[in-house]
């Protein structure tokens, strides 16, 4: 039988240690901007989450995994609540201000 060597031991038991610990690595979003250290940094990760906060503000049932993972839940979201000054980073090319003759 084989035995384990100390440091084999100790790779194990922090490999264990590391599996069993939460992820604490979460984006934080504030608006449309990911923080971060250096700053906040605008992404479509929390843009898409922006979208779903204010969808649901007007009684949507709508989760930020629905806009993340089907972009057409993000076009008609944005078509119809593109208006609302929140969503105006958001929805980009979607809003309805884009729509017809200026």
């Amino acid at each position: 039988m084989r035995r384990l060597t100390p440091f084999c031991f100790a790779v194990s038991a922090l490999a264990l240690l590391a599996a069993t610990q939460p992820a604490a690595a979460r984006i934080q979003c504030n608006g449309n901007f990911q923080m971060n250290p250096s700053g906040p940094i605008a992404t479509p990760y929390c843009e898409e989450e922006q979208i779903a906060r204010v969808a649901q503000t007007y009684g949507w049932k709508v989760t930020a995994d629905e806009v993340h993972n089907n972009p057409l839940t993000k076009v008609y979201v944005c078509q119809n609540l593109g208006g609302d000054v929140r969503m105006k980073g958001s929805c980009g090319a979607y809003s309805p201000d884009n729509f017809g003759p200026h």
